[in-house]
């Protein structure tokens, strides 16, 4: 079965054994049916999905859901958190997925897909892509689709790299580059509540879509 990690606040982290030479990551702070099915199907082929996000009071009932920009902040801070806490070998394959997945193979099978895929670009980072850019304006900078590829735009959606590569990119999208503490940035994700009512100056990776963080990223580095 999947393991749950992401401790946070003097907790001690339960860093889940990879499987096959793959991690897989998810993060979602409430239950819903998109998760359910995506844990059946990775329990058939063998997978342990690691999931990051447990809060008791929204999944188990009494608690006050979280903004949904924190939801998508801890896309990125909480499997940052997660991986420098591990110290996972640069060997493993880290696959990050939202809930809306099914999986049709096992571990063999996403290190193989993963291993083309990374032949055939050049590039240790992958991602999954879409019809539509998010957000729109930034539409026009990306570069066209690569050989009969049928979409152009960068989804934040679903990742996989190996364990070093993963690290830098959300080092620099959560800030931590920039000079942004990391244990400050899960203290407000932990604390949320209490964060809000003192109307402490709420961090950038709280307030922007991770789509948008991913993206600006791409662009950027795609024009330069």
């Amino acid at each position: 079965g999947g393991g749950g990690g992401g401790g946070g606040g003097g907790q001690k982290m339960h860093c889940v054994a990879p499987s096959g030479g793959v991690l897989l990551l998810l993060v979602s702070d409430r239950p819903n049916q998109f998760l359910c099915h995506y844990l059946s199907s990775a329990m058939v082929h063998g997978l342990r999905p690691t999931l990051l996000g447990w809060d008791s009071g929204s999944w188990l009932g009494g608690g006050s859901p979280k903004p949904w920009t924190f939801h998508l902040g801890a896309k990125l801070v909480l499997p940052l958190h997660y991986l420098a806490a591990c110290g996972y070998s640069n060997d493993t394959l880290v696959v990050f997925t939202d809930h809306d997945v099914l999986f049709q193979g096992g571990a063999a099978a996403l290190r193989e897909a993963y291993r083309a895929a990374a032949a055939a670009s050049g590039s240790h980072l992958l991602f999954s892509t879409e019809h539509q850019p998010y957000p729109e304006e930034v539409g026009p900078l990306f570069p066209p689709a690569p050989g009969p590829a049928p979409f152009r735009y960068l989804n934040s959606g679903m990742w996989a790299g190996p364990v070093g590569a993963v690290l830098e990119l959300l080092q620099t999208l959560v800030g931590v580059r920039r000079g942004e503490s990391l244990p400050a940035l899960l203290d407000v994700y932990l604390n949320w509540e209490r964060h809000t009512a003192r109307a402490s100056p709420t961090p950038r990776v709280y307030v922007d879509n991770d789509q948008t963080a991913y993206a600006r990223l791409f662009v950027s580095g795609s024009s330069s």
